[in-house]
């Protein structure tokens, strides 16, 4: 869900996978068959009722189990959208942006994008009683439906500035970046909103034990971004890296309140398999194993694929999707990964529905 993407697998699914994906969380009711591959729809919120149906048919038509979407404003058709998901027997795991201004008290500015990115609040300004009023009552309305949520993913890419604002753009792009907590210009307030998120966490878990039908969902952290030194520096922007600031909040009792990490990988298209699988494993590198380690949520994966032509050439892509996917299975038999979920539906370039119909490369990606 980043503002800028680069370009970047199918095994088998075998029995002890899916056993070991069922002891990590359970297929809720109203949803079928293997969850753990899914796709990303963002922004659905912002579409017509009619074109949010249409879309989530098409998902569900195309053998998807399994559908990340978000709590965007306006919140009622984000909750309409889940609504619909699981009318058509998607289990949805559901992502809560944390730039909503009514998580943070009033007057609250947030940190400027310099005319780069968008402005972001700063995670050590929000205030867990206002987050826990809009998150607790969002919540109940779902389970009012009777929907039960497969996952609550707190935050999006809270690991660069992005998507916190106690991380900072630089005055100018093609700026050296910070190269570790001890790099940053304000390292108190990045510690201050560490601890902050951990709260947050804690909300949310309590929230969910309040709800009927979604009691037993996995709560994880933000999907943090994998973003290369090189393109930090390119765009100015601080970000850390998945493992140090993993490490980071669990300083601030991460492991207490999560049931797992989330994690995005985009490896590229570019270069060898073998600097491809590099990549991935770095990445992968914070996903443990139970009962003292927590496995990976990849709640955001992709490869691009920049062609508009119709009828659509995506074997290229295939071939990528295939490798990479292949991996994580073999981490979903060993415990270190939950799921999977496709970016994305239909925004192009990483978009898997093209010409009407799921391309080769998207039923590699999102059918186990």
């Amino acid at each position: 869900m980043r503002w800028f993407r680069r370009s970047i697998g199918a095994g088998v699914c075998l029995a002890v996978a899916a056993v070991l994906a069922a002891a990590i969380f359970a297929t809720p009711s109203g949803a079928s068959g293997d969850t753990r591959f899914g796709v990303n729809r963002v922004n659905i919120a912002w579409l017509p009722a009619t074109e949010r149906e249409t879309i989530l048919a098409s998902i569900a038509n195309n053998g998807i189990k399994s559908v990340r979407l978000s709590l965007t404003k306006p919140i009622d058709a984000s909750i309409d959208a889940i609504r619909v998901a699981h009318e058509k027997g998607l289990a949805v795991l559901l992502e809560i942006p944390l730039n909503n201004p009514a998580f943070f008290p009033a007057g609250t500015k947030p940190r400027s994008g310099r005319g780069r990115i968008w402005d972001m609040y700063r995670l050590s300004d929000i205030s867990p009683d206002l987050f826990r009023s809009t998150v607790g009552d969002a919540l109940g309305k779902i389970d009012q439906l009777g929907i039960p949520l497969i996952a609550v993913e707190t935050g999006n890419e809270i690991n660069w500035g992005a998507y916190n604002g106690d991380l900072e753009v630089k005055a100018k792009a093609k700026t050296k970046t910070a190269r570790s907590l001890k790099d940053l210009g304000d390292p108190q307030s990045v510690e201050r909103g560490a601890a902050n998120y951990v709260l947050l966490l804690n909300v949310v878990r309590q929230q969910l034990a309040t709800t009927k039908h979604s009691a037993s969902a996995k709560v994880i952290t933000a999907g943090l971004s994998d973003i290369p030194v090189a393109d930090a520096d390119r765009r100015g922007i601080d970000s850390i890296d998945p493992s140090t600031f993993t490490s980071l909040l669990q300083k601030h009792g991460l492991d207490d309140v999560v049931d797992g990490y989330g994690i995005h990988i985009y490896p590229g298209s570019g270069g060898s398999s073998t600097t491809r699988e590099q990549h991935m494993d770095q990445a992968l590198s914070i996903c443990g194993t139970r009962p003292d380690g927590k496995p990976c949520w990849i709640t955001e994966w992709g490869f691009a694929n920049n062609s508009t032509s119709c009828p659509g050439d995506d074997s290229s892509r295939e071939r990528l999707v295939r490798s990479a996917k292949s991996r994580f299975e073999e981490l979903m038999q060993a415990g270190r990964v939950a799921a999977a979920y496709y970016f994305n539906w239909d925004a192009t370039p990483y978009g898997v529905w093209r010409c009407g119909a799921l391309s080769s490369a998207g039923r590699m990606a999102v059918t186990p």
